[in-house]
């Protein structure tokens, strides 16, 4: 079952509304602790960035420890999103070769393509879409949008910073969000800075 926006996004805020939730950067942990599921930082292959287990009650959600910290926070509110949007009893997804521009666009990636996959390109385009609505609520978007100046890069890379995410998945979020037209000429540039 495919799923749009909307109910999305509505399925983000009804988790962090459980939670209770209600400032950012968004604590993944309480989120975690309400949903009865654990973070686990392991070593991982590079190209993996992590992985959701469900085993009856067990519900397990792997992240690579050597991603920077943005990337990890992304991908495990992208594991929530399989949690809640793809709940189907037992199973394992593994993620691999997640790219920032494969959350809004294409999972192309071939782990998604090929035999043996435990997703479907829609799940995973869905999943990072859950990701963004948990880590940077629509609300505080805006809110932030009309007290910064968005097209500032400094201010950019400080609501990233705030908010702990990339300012490439910032700046997608703002794009869908319409709060700015387009994002990724620039995006390269803010990411290095956010790292160094």
């Amino acid at each position: 079952m495919s799923h749009t926006p909307k109910v999305i996004e509505q399925r983000a805020q009804e988790l962090l509304r459980g939670a209770r939730v209600m400032s950012t950067p968004v604590d993944l942990f309480k989120i975690a602790r309400f949903c009865n599921a654990e973070i686990h930082y392991e070593k991982m292959e590079a190209d993996v960035s992590g992985a959701l287990v469900v085993r009856g009650a067990e519900r397990h959600i792997f992240v690579n420890d050597e991603h920077p910290e943005p990337r990890q926070r992304f991908t495990i509110g992208h594991e929530f999103g399989h949690l809640i949007l793809h709940d189907t009893g037992d199973r394992m997804i593994v993620d691999k070769d997640l790219r920032v521009y494969q959350r809004v666009g294409e999972a192309t990636s071939a782990a998604y393509t090929t035999g043996g996959s435990t997703t479907t390109p829609q799940e995973e385009r869905e999943a990072n879409m859950f990701s963004a609505a948990l880590l940077m609520p629509a609300s505080v978007i805006a809110a932030e949008a009309l007290i910064r100046d968005i097209s500032d890069d400094e201010q950019t890379l400080g609501l990233a910073k705030e908010l702990k995410v990339s300012v490439q998945a910032l700046l997608i979020r703002l794009q869908q969000l319409k709060i700015i037209e387009s994002t990724l000429g620039s995006a390269t540039q803010k990411q290095t800075a956010l790292f160094e």
